[in-house]
């Protein structure tokens, strides 16, 4: 893909914002006209917790990244994005049912996670001393692949339950169309949007500027620390793939996806060794996530509804660290320690912030009436505390031991 297209589409957007707004203005009332043919009666008992959550959502991120004004665009997208996913599902039929409405935990944090990465992304070229529509461009082309490929991911995750249990379709089809809109959405109306008002003057924001970056720097420099996070992650991934083979047949199932997971990865990131990592460190941390789980529940087993749930938001963090990464070592950064100090001053802070944020959401979430969102929300709390381990941590020390373990073999 050519590198400039995100500015030719903001200066696209620029020069015609009035048709633009117009057009997809007309476009959304005629999806929310869908709001009438739809059964809210399911939800009810949710919706309060849902809107406390979106409010504490977006006013976690504007205090985290020192933005006020980025916290209400969060706020007004999210409830956007959620009304036109109700009324998408009038128009198609689709009705809430006890199990569906646990797309509603998937589609909020598919979304937060969307919304947060541009924005934190847009902030830091701020701080850097772009203009805030040229920090708008940049914006969008480092995290519209990553985005696009997450909610691919996701998506195709529920439709592959979707097939193995008929009783999930509804589930499915909600996932996926709250992760259409939820793309669609991040890169039309939230630039249009921030082409007509201005953030906080932003420049010299050192959080911004160099992120997770002194993580990177503390692995080279401890060899004991990287090589022990390695080691920890290879035996804990070896075991747990044992046990739960043996023990959990619903694993077995998700060996077909974890396959087409790292098809996916292998074609756009062009690296084999990537993508098998990535995959690798997907499966630790849902293996490790639903054995603490089930540890604390007094779980006998996993339901594969369970086990899909936190799944998008385990994918979602390691497509985005895994991008940054490709794209450095796709530009002047080859070596490994290199491009992780990249990845981890660009992304690091982005993944961190988004962490928080859905882990205040959720929070709330985990408070409702309904078991299944409940166990969901905490299943998913669960998951973003271990994921943002692994990949600010475990992962970058993989990185690096390898890339010093191949340097030795070769000396």
């Amino acid at each position: 893909m050519n590198a400039s297209w995100a500015y030719n589409w903001v200066q696209i957007m620029a020069h015609n914002k009035s048709i633009l707004s117009g057009s997809w203005a007309l476009l959304s009332l005629l999806a929310l006209y869908g709001l009438t043919m739809v059964d809210f009666t399911p939800l009810l008992s949710d919706l309060g917790l849902l809107a406390i959550s979106l409010v504490l959502m977006s006013l976690t991120m504007g205090y985290l990244i020192d933005s006020f004004k980025s916290g209400l665009v969060q706020l007004a997208l999210s409830l956007y994005i959620l009304l036109m996913l109700f009324g998408g599902m009038g128009w198609i039929g689709t009705p809430f049912n006890t199990e569906s409405v646990l797309g509603l935990v998937v589609v909020v944090t598919l979304l937060t996670s969307n919304l947060v990465h541009i924005l934190s992304t847009l902030l830091r070229e701020m701080a850097r001393g772009l203009f805030q529509y040229d920090a708008m461009a940049e914006a969008l082309k480092s995290n519209a692949m990553p985005i696009f490929l997450s909610n691919l991911t996701t998506a195709l995750g529920f439709i592959f339950a979707a097939w193995f249990d008929e009783s999930l379709t509804e589930l499915a089809i909600i996932v996926s169309l709250g992760a259409t809109i939820s793309f669609l959405s991040a890169m039309t109306w939230l630039p249009l949007f921030l082409l007509s008002w201005l953030l906080e003057f932003r420049v010299g924001n050192s959080a911004d500027r160099h992120g997770f970056s002194f993580v990177s720097k503390g692995l080279m420099k401890y060899r004991w620390l990287r090589n022990g996070l390695l080691w920890l992650g290879i035996g804990l991934l070896v075991f747990l793939t044992l046990y739960n083979g043996f023990y959990q047949p619903q694993f077995q199932d998700l060996f077909w996806l974890g396959v087409a997971f790292f098809v996916l990865f292998l074609i756009f990131w062009q690296s084999l060794k990537l993508a098998l990592i990535n995959v690798l460190v997907n499966l630790l941390a849902l293996m490790i996530t639903l054995n603490i789980f089930m540890l604390f529940m007094a779980l006998g087993n996993m339901s594969l509804l369970l086990i899909m749930v936190p799944l998008g938001l385990i994918v979602d963090d390691g497509i985005h660290f895994f991008s940054r990464y490709v794209r450095a070592q796709q530009s002047v950064f080859t070596d490994a320690e290199s491009a992780v100090r990249f990845s981890m001053a660009s992304v690091g802070r982005p993944i961190w912030i988004s962490s928080w944020v859905l882990f205040i959401g959720l929070a709330v979430l985990a408070f409702s009436h309904n078991e299944l969102v409940q166990s969901a929300s905490l299943i998913t709390l669960l998951a973003l505390i271990i994921a943002t381990f692994l990949i600010l941590l475990v992962v970058p020390a993989v990185l690096i031991s390898l890339q010093n373990k191949q340097i030795t073999t070769i000396d």
